[in-house]
């Protein structure tokens, strides 16, 4: 008896087929169609080699034969009708969630929240507008007083090194200064990664499951994630944990942690 997920990837290879002729016929490489489509080269190769579930969730999957099907100029429905064909968890999701929505009656108490948040909000702008202009024209009335007294002789207050209060912009500038630390990944599943280091590309391909990469970074390790859910990042051997789910196209790591830009 075949294997319903080797059948799977035959579909899924028989559709990945059919672009890449389409894309040969009009004489388009891989790269200029990453060019025009802005997806990323290594999932046109995927699509087209029948690999897109290995890398990528089937949502994601789903999103990028549409697009890229639009492209070739294909009937990107057929095209995705035929995806989901293969993927029934997908349809039946889709078909609960729109059952939900149309049978879910409106929130009136959501609906208030949500308009006391904004005038709270809009508010609390217009107080801190406010007292910016109320404390810009205490300064200005203050700094008049002091030429004044300055103009009949009067000693101007000494103010010791010492004393000197650091900026705010320049507090904030030394809290966020990135130092030199250990970057560690962590490949749980298969997924394609760029990755640079300090303004340096060092990779660009799609890492197995199980494979562990540590670097030594001045100030910032960023990278481009098919599949957050499959990774794990350590910052000087403290575990950060999962980055999130699907794609990440600008994951920054630095001394201080990880943020999505």
């Amino acid at each position: 008896m075949a294997n319903p997920a080797e059948n799977n990837k035959i579909s899924v290879a028989v559709i990945g087929e059919r672009l890449r002729q389409a894309r040969e016929k009009q004489s388009i490489t891989v790269e200029q169609a990453q060019k025009q489509t802005h997806i990323h080269s290594t999932v046109i190769t995927a699509l087209e080699e029948g690999r897109c579930d290995d890398i990528l969730t089937p949502n994601y999957v789903k999103s990028f034969l549409k697009e890229y099907s639009n492209y070739l100029g294909f009937d990107s429905r057929e095209t995705v009708a035929e995806y989901l064909a293969l993927h029934p968890e997908l349809q039946a999701k889709n078909v609960s969630l729109a059952k939900t929505v149309l049978n879910e009656p409106i929130d009136l108490s959501v609906i208030i929240r949500a308009a006391r948040f904004i005038l709270i909000f809009a508010m609390t702008v217009f107080l801190a507008v406010f007292l910016f202009g109320k404390t810009k024209d205490m300064l200005k009335q203050k700094n008049i007083v002091k030429k004044q007294l300055a103009s009949k002789g009067m000693p101007k207050a000494v103010v010791s090194a010492s004393s000197k209060v650091t900026p705010p912009q320049a507090r904030k500038v030394q809290s966020s200064r990135k130092e030199p630390f250990t970057f560690t990944l962590k490949v749980k599943g298969p997924t394609m990664i760029r990755l640079k280091k300090d303004g340096v590309v060092i990779f660009e391909r799609v890492l197995p499951k199980g494979t562990v990469e540590t670097f030594t970074a001045n100030n910032s390790v960023n990278m481009f994630v098919a599949r957050a859910e499959a990774i794990e990042i350590l910052v000087n051997g403290k575990s950060q944990g999962v980055p999130g789910r699907g794609i990440i196209r600008d994951l920054e790591v630095t001394s201080n942690g990880v943020r999505v830009k």
